[in-house]
C-alpha cells in the first residue's frame, strides 16, 4: 500500500504538472493565434513618411508625405471578413501628369491636412487577417500649379483609389512562431486612380497592374522582441520579407495587430507605428 501510495502521488503531481504545462502551452498558443476583432475597435498610427511614385506611358503620379492620425475602425464583422474603416490627415507634395483624349493634365502641389482629408476601407478575412480588398477618397483643398499658369491656386479636388487584388495578400499565417516561413501566393494588384477637380471640370482615369509571382517561404516571423512605439511597449513578432527587404513590420498580440512598418514596394515606401488603440 505504501508501494502503491506513492506511486499515485508521484503519477498525480505529474499529471498535474503536465496539465499545468499544458494549460501554459495553449494559452500561449491562443495568445499568438489569429485576434478576434469587434466592432468598435480602433488603431490609430502616425506615418511619419510615405511615397508613391508611379509612372508609365507618359502617365505620372507623385506624392511625398506623411499620414497623421490614421485611424481604423472595424465597422462590420458579419459573415468571413472584417470592414474596417479608415480616416487620416494628409500632408504631402505631389506632382500629376495625366492625359486623355479630351485633355491633359500637369499638376504640382501641396496637400495640408487642415484642408485634406483621406477616406477609406480595408477589408481582412476573419480565419489569418489577410488583406482582400482596399479603397481610398481623398479631398479637400489643395494649392495647386497648373501649367502654363505659373501661381499657385487653391483647387478644390478629389481622387479615388480602388484596388482589386486577385487573391488575399498574406501578411500573416496564424498561429505565429519562431522561424515560421509563408509563400507569398501568385498575385495581381490592380489599382485604379481617379482624380478630379476644378469644380468637375477635369476627370481622368488611369489604371496600372502590378504582378507579383508565386515565391516560396517570402515572409519570415522571427522571434518576439520588445517594441517601444508611441503608444507603449509591448511584445511583439518581428516580420519580414525574405527576400528583396520588401518590408519589415511587427504584430503584437496585445494590441491585436500591426504596431511598427516599414514597407518598400516597387512604387513607394512607408514608415510608420501605432499612436494608440483601444483594442483589449
Amino acid at each position: 500500500m505504501l508501494i502503491c501510495s506513492t506511486l499515485m502521488f508521484s503519477f498525480l503531481t505529474s499529471a498535474g504538472n503536465i496539465e499545468k504545462v499544458s494549460r501554459e502551452r495553449l494559452f500561449s498558443t491562443i495568445d499568438d493565434d489569429v485576434p478576434i476583432w469587434e466592432n468598435g475597435n480602433s488603431w490609430t498610427y502616425t506615418i511619419d513618411e510615405f511615397t508613391f511614385d508611379y509612372e508609365e506611358g507618359g502617365q505620372k503620379i507623385y506624392f511625398d508625405g506623411s499620414l497623421d492620425d490614421f485611424t481604423w475602425t472595424v465597422s462590420d464583422t458579419d459573415g468571413d471578413v472584417y470592414i474596417v474603416d479608415f480616416t487620416a490627415e494628409i500632408n504631402c507634395e505631389y506632382e500629376i501628369y495625366m492625359s486623355s483624349s479630351s485633355v491633359t493634365l500637369s499638376v504640382t502641389g501641396n496637400m495640408k491636412s487642415i484642408l485634406t482629408r483621406m477616406t477609406g476601407t480595408l477589408v481582412f478575412t476573419k480565419s489569418n487577417l489577410q488583406l482582400q480588398d482596399m479603397s481610398a477618397e481623398i479631398r479637400g483643398i489643395t494649392a495647386a500649379k497648373l501649367y502654363p499658369i505659373p501661381i499657385p491656386l487653391p483647387i478644390p479636388f478629389k481622387a479615388t483609389i480602388e484596388t482589386d487584388l486577385s487573391t488575399e495578400f498574406p501578411l500573416y499565417d496564424f498561429p505565429l512562431s519562431s522561424n515560421k516561413f509563408w509563400n507569398l501566393p501568385n498575385m495581381d494588384i490592380v489599382v485604379s486612380v481617379n482624380v478630379g477637380g476644378i469644380f468637375g471640370l477635369i476627370s481622368i482615369p488611369i489604371t496600372y497592374t502590378t504582378h507579383y509571382s508565386w515565391t516560396p517561404l517570402a515572409f519570415h516571423c522571427k522571434n518576439k522582441q520588445d517594441i517601444t512605439v508611441e503608444a507603449g511597449t509591448f511584445n511583439a513578432w518581428e516580420i519580414e520579407s525574405t527576400f528583396f527587404d520588401l518590408f519589415n513590420y511587427y504584430y503584437s498580440p496585445e494590441v491585436g495587430n500591426l504596431i511598427k512598418i516599414q514597407a518598400n514596394m516597387p512604387n513607394g515606401m512607408a514608415i510608420g507605428e501605432l499612436k494608440s488603440t483601444n483594442y483589449s
